[in-house]
């Protein structure tokens, strides 16, 4: 994964295991690697706001921690972003009793 190739403006639904749908945009601003910030969420459906920071890049697999949250945000146990063979991102953000999951398409 080349980091550098993967900036601009990620946007797409994700599904909530509570039944509902929200839009999620993911700007990735500047090259990244472990311990830096990977970019700024917005979540305007809750509403809910701040910026990734990775803790760990494995093959297509990127862990990530929410940081500097604005609103109102759920605190999550794990979150990755995970590059699939078509481009996109398949993003997960799991809960002590809930999971999101839903791709990230660039814009």
């Amino acid at each position: 994964m080349k980091p550098e190739t993967l900036l601009g403006i990620w946007t797409g639904n994700v599904h909530h295991s509570n039944g509902w749908d929200m839009k999620i945009n993911l700007s990735i601003l500047q090259p990244f690697k472990i311990g830096s910030t990977l970019g700024i969420f917005d979540i305007p459906f809750l509403p809910c706001s701040g910026i990734f920071r990775v803790l760990n890049i494995q093959e297509e697999i990127i862990d990530l921690q929410a940081e500097k949250q604005q609103g109102n945000c759920q605190e999550a146990d794990s979150e990755t972003l995970e590059l699939l063979s078509d481009g996109t991102f398949l993003y997960t953000s799991k809960g002590k009793n809930w999971e999101t999951q839903g791709v990230l398409y660039r814009s």
